[in-house]
């Protein structure tokens, strides 16, 4: 990448941090406010970052994780949606089939592996046979004119697998599948080459406004940074911060959703996401082919009150039901090896999707809450729709940056996508290339030290794992885990006992 214009800076709570990247006092980041400072480094929070970064403005984003994307972003089911079932007429619907439309040409910007792989709505019983004219309706309704009505033989083709009890279907031949942890790391780091600061590990505790009307930014650890607008896009914990600053009150809490993860020998039984028909609650249990070469089955739609720790555990129960649920369109499943799961937390909203207010509380806030689990694809049509409203509602002056970049280097691709022993004269380059570390995925000391150098500068197992795919094969880390630690730890400078998980508080080695 070019130059890196912005700083990223870490509030780790415990010594191993590399100094120069520690935050310590508010004079690292800058002595006058931020034009604009958004809360929150989540897909939404990081394509707000990035697409601000075109213009001419100093902005900052923070988040109290110790990576971007590591809130309701990291745990979704990594599709592309095209809308086509959304409430028609809502901002949601308008903005997912929308930001649809972007995505070919975005993610190769983003250098972000993507893949159109389409989907099959399937319809397993008379009950849910006679909703897919509805269905169908719905979708052109939505804009979704590329949809199809399919006979069950027609299903049967384009899945030979699927359940016997196949009534019909519906093809969508534009869904498709993404790294979603890439998303918000190539946005934040494009911003951050533009020169948006980010701070990570921090914690927003309060919003205030002084005489002058800039707006403080109060951090748990005391620290103020001062900023004209706020973006509060903290998802579930943006209710708490609009309250210190006297924002409209809405009502969230995590919609937990559980997925379980078959052995890369399973993908090529299914080529295309196999979709349930819809309630108004949840899209169901999917059967995902992922962009990594796994199988998805899931998510689970369960309430948790705001603030529950067990919202991002997996349960017995769960992964049984997301089997059963998975082979009702697709019963040969059961017989699949499994190598995992994982549970992601949605921001539900009792108001409704898409709840934006400008000028909340106080002038210059814009609040925004309610993004479930669209938020992975509308994400660049949001931020564009934000900005506007910014510009609009709070007199944000727009001036394009001539020097801002929009686009990552080839490198940035994930070595997973295309292996560095792959290329041509690539391992006589750089031996370490040849050094396998994580045997089931075939990911290198080499890529790990990229990883690592590369411009976030991550220092946690997990944020090494969303950068590498590294702990996520058949042995779920067993065999790699210490020797990627011992990496880091030579590598930074950071004591053994002090490498994490995702952050302090979940060090892998006792002192």
């Amino acid at each position: 990448m070019s130059d890196i214009k912005g700083k990223i800076l870490y509030e780790w709570l415990g010594e191993g941090c590399i100094k120069n990247l520690q935050f310590s006092d508010p004079s690292q980041l800058t002595g006058d406010p931020y034009d604009i400072a958004i809360i929150g480094a989540g897909v939404v929070g990081s394509a707000l970052a990035y697409k601000l970064s075109q213009y001419s403005l100093r902005i900052l984003l923070v988040d109290e994780k110790f990576d971007v994307g590591e809130g309701t972003s990291k745990g979704s089911s990594a599709i592309i949606h095209t809308g086509f079932d959304a409430a028609v007429g809502t901002l949601e619907s308008r903005l997912v089939t929308s930001a649809s439309l972007m995505w070919h040409e975005l993610s190769e910007k983003l250098k972000v592996p993507f893949q159109q792989c389409g989907a099959v709505l399937v319809a397993v019983d008379d009950e849910q046979y006679n909703q897919l004219d509805k269905i169908y309706q719905k979708s052109l309704d939505n804009g979704v004119e590329d949809v199809k009505l399919l006979t069950k033989n027609e299903v049967k083709e384009l899945v030979p697998d699927v359940s016997p009890n196949v009534r019909g279907g519906m093809s969508i031949p534009r869904e498709s599948i993404i790294d979603a942890f890439s998303i918000s790391i190539a946005f934040s780091e494009i911003a951050l080459t533009n020169g948006v600061d980010i701070l990570l590990g921090s914690r927003v505790a309060a919003v205030t406004e002084s005489g002058n009307s800039v707006k403080h930014l109060k951090m748990a650890s005391g620290k103020e940074i001062p900023a004209k607008i706020v973006v509060n896009v903290a998802g579930l914990g943006s209710s708490k911060i609009a309250e210190t600053y006297g924002g409209e009150h809405f009502d969230l809490n995590p919609r937990r959703g559980q997925f379980i993860i078959f052995d890369e020998a399973s993908r090529s039984i299914v080529n295309k996401i196999l979709l349930p028909i819809p309630t108004a609650q949840t899209k169901g249990v999917l059967v995902i082919p992922t962009i990594s070469g796994n199988l998805l089955a899931g998510p689970t739609a369960e309430d948790f009150e705001l603030g529950d720790k067990s919202a991002t555990a997996t349960t017995i129960d769960g992964l049984e039901l997301m089997l059963k649920g998975a082979s009702k369109l697709f019963p040969s499943l059961t017989g699949e090896p499994r190598i995992g799961s994982f549970a992601g937390v949605r921001c539900a909203c009792k108001q409704g999707t898409y709840q934006i207010r400008y000028n909340d509380g106080l002038p210059g806030i814009l609040t925004v809450s309610g993004i479930r689990s669209t938020g992975v694809t509308s994400c660049p049509a949001l931020a564009e729709y934000l900005i506007e409203g910014l510009k609009k509602e709070c007199g944000v002056s727009l001036k394009p940056d001539p020097q801002a970049v929009d686009s990552r280097p080839e490198s940035s691709l994930p070595g997973w996508w295309k292996h560095p022993y792959e290329k041509n004269g690539a391992v006589k380059a750089r031996p370490d290339y040849g050094q396998i570390i994580c045997n089931c995925e075939n990911i290198s000391h080499g890529e790990i030290i990229d990883a690592l150098d590369s411009p976030l500068k991550p220092f946690t197992l997990d944020a090494i794992k969303r950068r590498t795919w590294t702990q996520t094969g058949r042995c779920q880390g067993f065999d790699c885990t210490m020797k990627i630690a011992e990496l880091i730890s030579e590598h930074c400078g950071i004591p053994l006992d002090k490498i994490t998980k995702n952050g302090p508080g979940s060090e892998i080695v006792s002192r």
